[in-house]
């Protein structure tokens, strides 16, 4: 499967021990947030373990909502510049911080933003075909050991960017949300797939 993801967490503080609990989700709420993701109205399936849900099929979003946060998956979220969806991060926010990863190992590309207030504080959008897409906003200090090269490319041909995608992805996932799809987990980390997350079907349309 590689690593696929498309993730938004909405919350006042930054969002590292969140699904620690699964049992405190408002379904009411998750099912409310969903509709607001899709546009449309949605009925409930099966709930996806955590490492598909941030990739759900088209057509599907997941959705959880506790008390002090709220997480949002959904394909249609996967921006090329993250800064394109300021609008509608600030309408599902009301208020609250965001924090999103987006990736696609098919293509090695990976983006991911922070918003505060409505606010746009940092993009990065990268992939090898199209080098640095989108660059707003101070570097977190996540990221400078890639900038400075100490994740390069192994092997073959000169890589187009010093570090790989995927790799700053999944360190953006572990730095966010405290989990990843691919690498080296530390103690810190939960696993993916012991985590479940209620999922919502688009309703077909009359």
């Amino acid at each position: 499967m590689g690593s696929k993801a498309a993730m938004v967490v909405f919350t006042e503080a930054k969002p590292n021990r969140i699904f620690r609990n699964t049992s405190e989700i408002n379904h009411t709420k998750s099912k409310h947030l969903a509709e607001l993701t899709l546009g449309v109205a949605s009925h409930e399936i099966d709930p996806i373990a955590l490492d598909l849900a941030v990739w759900p099929d088209d057509g599907v979003t997941c959705a959880a909502s506790f008390p002090k946060y709220e997480i949002v998956c959904s394909r249609e979220l996967a921006q090329h510049k993250p800064s394109e969806l300021t609008g509608q991060i600030s309408r599902l926010a009301a208020g609250r911080n965001a924090y999103a990863v987006f990736m696609h190992s098919a293509t090695d590309w990976t983006a991911f933003a922070v918003w505060s207030g409505g606010h746009l504080l940092r993009s990065l959008s990268v992939s090898p075909g199209s080098g640095v897409i989108e660059d707003v906003g101070d570097r977190y200090s996540f990221e400078a050991p890639f900038w400075r090269g100490q994740h390069q490319v192994q092997g073959g041909a000169p890589y187009a960017l010093p570090f790989h995608p995927i790799d700053l992805g999944n360190e953006a996932l572990r730095e966010f949300f405290g989990f990843i799809l691919e690498g080296q987990e530390d103690e810190t980390c939960l696993d993916p797939e012991e985590v479940e997350i209620p999922a919502f079907r688009a309703a077909l349309q009359p």
